[in-house]
């Protein structure tokens, strides 16, 4: 599976009635074509009037069909003309997710998300993967019990891993990532993985109120 990876920054002010008229009919015409997203975010802490939303695509030929069917649709296009001028910046890349990592899932829609941008040096993609799938994965999967996803980029910027995680609230959050921190087999793989990394970045944010999670896709 392929995710498109859509990050939009909306201009101060501008991002509530985006997200009322999104919410009241972009939403639900967009669902009719591409299906339910795999994760419709707002940022919480970190980078202001941002929301994030992923789309599961079988392969780009299907994301190509789709959205040019979308394209298409008068409801559609009748919300994106409300849109016009929202937006500061928008920001789209193909991301595939890894097969086959240990990581557990929750059927509900979290209360919060932890979303980890990180970016490795050219070459060690291949290393990092290696560890990810034989060691630090499992170790993670002890403490964070709620995997949105795991991906790695496919077009657009490379070398580049993105990883989203289900809580309850900030206080789980924390005492989760305390008790991995504290965890001396994840402080071993740190070791390993820490310099393979060029820049790392995370942001917290909440689920859009009209987005429902959706059943796991292979």
């Amino acid at each position: 599976m392929i995710v498109d990876v859509r990050r939009y920054t909306l201009k101060p002010g501008h991002l509530a009635p985006y997200l009322s008229r999104y919410g009241a009919a972009g939403y639900a015409a967009q669902e009719r074509h591409l299906g339910t997203a795999l994760g419709w975010f707002i940022a919480d802490v970190g980078p202001q009037n941002h929301v994030l939303h992923l789309w599961g695509y079988d392969d780009t030929t299907d994301m190509e069909t789709r959205r040019a069917a979308m394209a298409q649709d008068p409801e559609w296009i009748s919300v994106r003309q409300d849109f016009k001028g929202l937006f500061s910046d928008q920001e789209t890349e193909v991301m595939r997710q890894i097969p086959d990592l240990p990581y557990t899932r929750s059927a509900t829609t979290p209360g919060l998300v932890d979303v980890r941008c990180y970016a490795l040096h050219h070459g060690d993609m291949s290393a990092f993967l290696d560890i990810l799938k034989t060691r630090s994965a499992p170790v993670q999967a002890r403490h964070w019990t709620d995997n949105i996803t795991y991906l790695i980029s496919q077009t657009g910027r490379q070398n580049r891993i993105l990883h989203i995680w289900g809580h309850a609230d900030h206080a789980e959050r924390l005492a989760r990532r305390q008790a991995l921190l504290a965890d001396p087999d994840w402080q071993d793989c740190m070791k390993a993985f820490l310099p393979m990394m060029a820049d790392m970045q995370t942001f917290t944010a909440t689920p859009a109120p009209f987005w429902t999670r959706p059943e796991r896709r292979a």
